[in-house]
């Protein structure tokens, strides 16, 4: 296996060069690779003779995405495109990672694989939408694996940004209509690893730790796990913290076809105490 992952100093990027270190894999980044011209893509996956490209490289700045909207749908639609052609080019198989917020979020039970995505309620969403229609439309093997609000090291992400916070304050606010599927970066990283070394059939797949939460009860689990800190959780709702991007208010993935992944309690105890 001739391994390429591109985003590889991300957060989820780097546990994927941990995961599967021992295909000892081509790791680029931005300084290697610019996915969003063709040219650049094409250079570095065939002088690797890529036989699987793992994409963790992606736009993630929700809020920022509603002003920088340009930039967003280059990465998150250009980049996965050109990734996709390349792909197809030489016969590789494509890993992409695509997002929750694909889906309008009005649906409390959660969605299904085979459930049709949009509309997305900001622009983060349509672009990340955008790039899953380009990937279906190339004609490439692929993996389309989504995933959502993920945590782990070398990123900045809620977890981290709670323990932050509980250094200076002891009240925090943390906002409860909004749920969705908290997921250890880990557990991704091993979910495709077994997708890709078992040989599922391609297509889309769920990738979260089972189970749902508020951001408030995660906060609420953060702060129990991590030695019982004394930090008073409020509940708010999400119009008490106005964002230049809206939030889907249901936002949970099923993950029906793909290998199970253990409860987002567990992940994260570990996460913390590791």
């Amino acid at each position: 296996m001739n391994l390429v992952i591109v985003g590889a100093k991300g957060m989820l990027g780097s546990m994927l060069s941990t995961v599967f270190s021992e295909y000892k894999p081509l790791l680029v980044d931005r300084d290697e690779i610019d996915i969003t011209n063709i040219d650049s893509v094409r250079s570095v996956l065939r002088e690797a003779n890529a036989t699987l490209i793992i994409n963790a490289a992606a736009y993630t700045n929700v809020d920022d995405a509603e002003t920088h909207t340009e930039d967003a749908f280059l990465v998150n639609e250009t980049g996965v495109k050109n990734l996709a052609e390349v792909a197809k080019e030489l016969s590789a198989t494509l890993v992409h990672f695509s997002t929750d917020y694909v889906f309008p979020g009005t649906n409390s039970d959660g969605y299904l694989e085979t459930d049709s995505p949009g509309p997305a309620v900001n622009q983060y969403g349509n672009s990340k939408l955008a790039g899953e229609r380009a990937l279906k439309e190339s004609g490439c093997n692929f993996y389309l694996i989504r995933t959502a609000w993920l945590y782990g090291s070398n990123g900045k992400n809620f977890v981290d940004t709670m323990l932050k916070l509980a250094e200076t304050k002891k009240n925090l606010q943390v906002v409860e209509d909004q749920v969705g599927c908290p997921t250890y970066t880990k557990d991704v990283a091993m979910y495709v690893k077994t997708l890709v070394e078992e040989k599922y059939p391609f297509g889309i797949y769920h990738g979260t730790n089972s189970g749902k939460a508020s951001w408030f009860a995660f906060a609420q689990k953060i702060f129990e796990y991590k030695d019982n800190l004394p930090v008073v959780v409020k509940p708010v709702s999400s119009s008490e913290f106005p964002r230049p991007a809206k939030r889907p208010a249901y936002s949970i993935l099923k993950n029906t076809k793909g290998p199970s992944i253990r409860a987002w309690q567990e992940a994260l105890r570990e996460y913390l105490t590791k």
